[in-house]
């Protein structure tokens, strides 16, 4: 099994082209004609995510983030950027990203977090072409609707979160909920203009809380806990795409924040 042969199967199910004009995604390091041994999947690059990978025998890393967006000059070990890279050139360790592509897709990022919260009926909230096939975040509906306390103690739950900032709306009770994995604030008027009681999403600045002009409940959950079961959705896929091949989950935790 080679490298090349994964990421065919990868960029079937999530082109590169549907990714976001900001985004570096695909082989960020190593050859594509490799011999994989195992592939570690994993939200995040770091460097405990390399020495993971090395002691579990594979030489490719999964993850939904690049370790870099923008051109770097030099790689001298000053940052974690640079140092995880220098450790997986080191250990022949190539590096895959699966980021905005496996966003905009049907299946994808905001499905994962759709079939969390329990949606049904679910489609994007903003489409990005005329038949629908790709777009950005997801809305759909609760079985039942859930009054609202109780609706925030079941997305707490269902993502893991350690606490959710919101801001509140007039509803008494949630039925439609829009979603966006990470930062997904700029879908604010998207989720109103499309009836959502809430929308589910992360990274929301002070100033965008105010968005939701009251009329939406608007939740904060956190990045990473809004994208980390990101990491099963793309181990699932490939162990059925590979099911002889060793695809492993990483251990590791790469959030970043803690809360007290």
């Amino acid at each position: 099994m080679t490298v090349r042969e994964i990421v065919q199967e990868l960029e079937k199910w999530a082109p590169p082209s549907v990714a976001e004009s900001y985004d570096n995604v695909g082989l960020l390091v190593g050859f594509p004609d490799m011999e994989v041994t195992g592939a570690l999947i994993n939200l995040d690059m770091t460097e405990d995510i390399i020495a993971e990978a090395k002691s579990k025998n594979c030489n490719l890393v999964i993850a939904h983030h690049p370790i870099w967006f923008m051109p770097r000059k030099r790689l001298n070990g000053e940052d974690y950027v640079s140092r995880t890279i220098i450790s997986a050139i080191k250990n022949d360790i190539a590096l895959y990203a699966i980021h905005t592509n496996l966003d905009n897709v049907q299946t994808g990022v905001n499905k994962k977090i759709c079939d969390r919260l329990g949606l049904q009926e679910t489609r994007f909230l903003k489409p990005k072409d005329p038949d629908a096939l790709y777009g950005s975040g997801m809305i759909g509906m609760l079985a039942q609707a859930l009054p609202k306390q109780q609706f925030l103690q079941h997305v707490k739950e269902a993502f893991v979160a350690g606490g959710i900032r919101y801001a509140d709306s007039h509803h008494t009770h949630i039925h439609k909920v829009a979603v966006c994995g990470g930062a997904g604030s700029f879908l604010t008027q998207d989720a109103l203009q499309q009836g959502a009681d809430a929308l589910v999403t992360a990274d929301i600045t002070y100033h965008k809380f105010f968005d939701n002009e009251e009329k939406l409940l608007l939740l904060d959950i956190g990045h990473f806990e809004s994208e980390q079961f990101t990491s099963e959705l793309i181990h699932d896929f490939l162990i059925k795409k590979f099911p002889n091949f060793a695809v492993l989950l990483a251990q590791t935790v790469s959030n970043p924040i803690k809360y007290f």
